[in-house]
């Protein structure tokens, strides 16, 4: 039987590897691929396993060691051909509207999508819908209100999505990297998402906790200090 990584980095190591570079390292991605494996509400082995905002394949790669059969999607062609995971089977398609038919897949992972779309429930509508009954779905993102939630502008994304790019231009010049508020950024909160996943039909929440500390899920009961505390979010849920 195949397995994932048996020794998943520690959230001090992915902290680390984090602030070296702001998360942008091929070493990053695996890691955190690696750990979020390995947080996996159940085997996928044999399982026909959707990486849905696959970037440059980390997740796929990682899910293929544990005995997955993964069809890789991202929206993005470019990070596609600039993979070097040699994904199996992967495919151009968008998170609202994906290129399935219902009750396609076993299993997904999805993991810092909902944040750059203006549109997570409908991400989440459509997990719902290509799920098999009693399948499920891990779903993590990065929540606005956490320190890194402004991504390019973070930390003043605080000061509210618009007026944290004219403040970062005038204090620094352009901000670096593609992911700006409203344009790749979006403020997605687990207060709303949290609110979608306990009132969507056929869906059940199972799980909600920090990513890196899943240890303090109890935060998750207290709404501001969940927004803050987190950083990324997981949810996981099942098809009813």
């Amino acid at each position: 039987m195949a397995s994932a990584s048996t020794s998943a980095p520690s959230a001090i190591e992915i902290l680390r590897l984090f602030f070296k570079d702001r998360g942008r390292s091929i070493e990053f991605g695996d890691a955190l691929a690696q750990r979020a494996v390995a947080q996996l509400p159940g085997s996928v082995d044999g399982l026909r396993v959707l990486d849905l905002g696959c970037g440059p394949g980390s997740y796929s790669a990682e899910l293929e060691r544990a005995g997955a059969k993964v069809v890789s999607v991202e929206i993005d062609l470019n990070e596609l051909l600039r993979s070097t995971a040699q994904l199996q089977r992967p495919i151009v398609s968008d998170g609202t509207c994906l290129a399935f038919a219902d009750d396609s897949f076993d299993a997904i992972v999805c993991s810092n999508v909902l944040e750059h779309t203006p549109s997570p429930e409908g991400v989440l509508a459509e997990l719902q819908r290509v799920l098999v009954p009693g399948g499920w779905a891990y779903v993590s993102w990065t929540n606005w209100y956490s320190p890194w939630g402004g991504h390019a502008v973070a930390p003043l994304h605080y000061l509210g999505p618009e007026r944290s790019i004219r403040v970062w231009r005038r204090l620094f010049g352009e901000p670096k990297g593609r992911n700006l508020p409203l344009v790749t950024v979006f403020p997605t909160t687990i207060g709303a998402m949290l609110r979608w996943a306990r009132e969507r039909d056929g869906l059940q929440l199972v799980n909600a906790y920090p990513r890196y500390w899943p240890w303090a899920r109890i935060i998750m009961h207290v709404p501001g200090l969940r927004e803050v505390a987190s950083w990324n979010c997981v949810l996981e849920l099942r098809k009813n």
